[in-house]
């Protein structure tokens, strides 16, 4: 009987997760005809915490409060980020998963069949488009001692080029309790 119902339990909260997920989109204004970013005047390194996640971004981000249930959110003229944290008492057994396994179950249950997850410099995430010529987000994934952690991106596709090496700095210094 447990067994069906971790097997019940687990997909239900990942689906209100990646649900959650998909409503990142809305977070940056939609463009009108949209000016590439100057690398220039991204601002100054700056450090945020909140929900046992350090991130750092830059003195432009300002904490914003979040109406869609996530954890921390930040935004400047170029780029959303949110947080969403899944703590592990949650569902019995989430704390095994392997980050791997975690990242690809949030990409099927957000119903995207053509997305891989991505590895590098020892970070796992995936890029995703959501049909959307303007606007795409950098998804990472964090295994913390109590929780998994999801930290988003969101950035206007003509400044994808100037942000990805960028991001995924930012991503490499993000660390996780």
């Amino acid at each position: 009987m447990r067994s069906t119902a971790l097997r019940l339990t687990l997909p239900l909260l990942l689906l209100a997760f990646c649900l959650t997920l998909n409503s990142c989109f809305f977070l940056i204004p939609t463009p009108g005809e949209p000016t590439p970013v100057d690398p220039a005047d991204l601002g100054s390194p700056m450090t945020f915490e909140k929900a046992g996640i350090t991130l750092h971004l830059t003195d432009k981000f300002k904490e914003e409060q979040s109406e869609r249930g996530f954890d921390a959110y930040y935004t400047t003229d170029y780029c959303g980020v949110v947080v969403l944290k899944e703590p592990f008492p949650l569902e019995a057994g989430l704390a095994d998963i392997p980050l791997e396994q975690y990242i690809q179950n949030v990409i099927e249950n957000n119903g995207h069949t053509n997305i891989e997850p991505q590895t590098s410099d020892g970070l796992w995430y995936y890029v995703n488009y959501n049909n959307s010529s303007y606007r795409c987000v950098y998804s990472y994934a964090y295994k913390g001692t109590d929780a998994f952690y999801v930290v988003q991106y969101i950035i206007n596709t003509v400044d994808e080029e100037t942000l990805k090496p960028i991001i995924h700095d930012w991503a490499k210094e993000t660390s996780v309790k």
